[in-house]
């Protein structure tokens, strides 16, 4: 069978971004096999009646009641079947270009995930945000140090999934300390990561981020320490 991508959008209130980012990937994987699936997290906005408008048959709507990013994402893989995950946010931060590379090391066997590695590009530059780019460095340096690796990035929400690790990643974290929790199985259960630089773009003018630096912050905090205390997971 003719390999198969998925890309997964978790999309809250991006009314203002996240027709753009479908269109990009749409264009970008035009030579591909590929679905683009955007689950909608309970919107308050016009986020769903765009995705639900989108006239193609690749671009799958889903609605999800329970809030949470992490409980999104968990729904997705769990249901998603395809030979490569691309995993991006909707609010038009990440170039979709950049998933051409992450594709061809899933696909190559070169690696088990693949991280778009922000802090390596252009984070601080654009991300104008109080505290966001020294909390990333510090949060990276934290796993780095409590289970013996050199990530880059280890919040970024920008990945690629082979089959195998989706398949045996049992998603426990419910909201934005979701990237954190996969950067650290990945760790703790030896599989092999690849981290390429890209540099984001900046949101639109009326475009908010979700996260709350010292709310959600704590929340990462927690589940670092967490996994520190568990015993791997893979199956074998």
């Amino acid at each position: 069978m003719e390999y198969e991508i998925a890309v997964l959008i978790p999309c809250f209130n991006e009314e203002k971004t996240i027709q753009k980012v479908i269109n990009d990937f749409l264009d970008t994987l035009k030579n591909y096999n590929f679905k683009i699936y955007a689950y909608d997290n309970a919107s308050n906005d016009n986020s769903a009646n765009i995705i639900k408008n989108f006239n193609n048959e690749k671009v799958k709507y889903k609605f999800i009641q329970k809030k949470g990013k992490g409980f999104v994402i968990k729904q997705m893989l769990s249901e998603i079947q395809a030979d490569c995950y691309i995993l991006v946010d909707g609010d038009d931060t990440y170039p979709a270009k950049e998933c051409l590379k992450m594709i061809e090391l899933i696909k190559n066997n070169d690696c088990d995930m693949v991280v778009g590695d922000r802090l390596s590009g252009n984070f601080k530059e654009k991300n104008k945000r109080l505290f966001h780019s020294s909390g990333n460095k510090f949060i990276t340096k934290l796993v780095n140090t409590f289970f013996n690796a050199d990530l880059k990035d280890v919040m970024s929400g920008y990945r690629a999934f082979n089959k195998e690790f989706v398949k045996n990643l049992n998603i426990l974290t419910k909201g934005f300390e979701i990237e954190t929790e996969i950067s650290i199985y990945a760790l703790k259960n030896d599989y092999k990561i690849i981290e390429i630089p890209i540099n984001i773009k900046q949101r639109p003018k009326g475009s908010k981020s979700k996260l709350n630096t010292f709310v959600d912050g704590f929340k990462v905090l927690k589940t670092i320490f967490y996994f520190k205390g568990q015993k791997n997971e893979k199956n074998t």
